[in-house]
């Protein structure tokens, strides 16, 4: 990966944490806790990954996949309009369940420091 595609991976991330968080996307199946956990750029800047991870059960995960499907235009926009480059990378929105198997690890190893 190349200094700009981090920058430019980066700079997305930034972004739509901030419209999450400001509340710019009206839609009330992102409103619970989603986190931008990464963003994978391609080297010609065309397309891009977006990570998100939702806290909730197999309903919130749903929902929030289909708003994030539902509002990728809008966002694609929104990024593209503030990322000031010549191409709007086109963005596939996937989810990260790392932040899950880390709280299940961190159970299970607390479960086993108790015995």
């Amino acid at each position: 990966m190349s200094i700009r595609t981090r920058r430019v991976g980066n700079e997305i991330q930034k972004i739509i944490s901030e419209l999450l968080e400001s509340g710019t996307i009206h839609d009330p199946r992102l409103s619970g806790l989603i986190t931008i956990t990464g963003v994978d750029v391609s080297p010609d800047l065309r397309a891009a990954r977006v990570y998100y991870s939702c806290y909730g059960n197999d309903e919130d995960k749903e929902s929030s996949e289909k708003a994030f499907k539902s509002a990728s235009g809008y966002i694609q926009s929104d990024v593209g309009k503030r990322l000031g480059i010549k191409f709007t990378p086109h963005l596939t929105f996937v989810f990260d369940p790392s932040i899950e198997y880390g709280d299940q690890l961190e159970r299970i190893i607390g479960e086993l420091a108790d015995e």
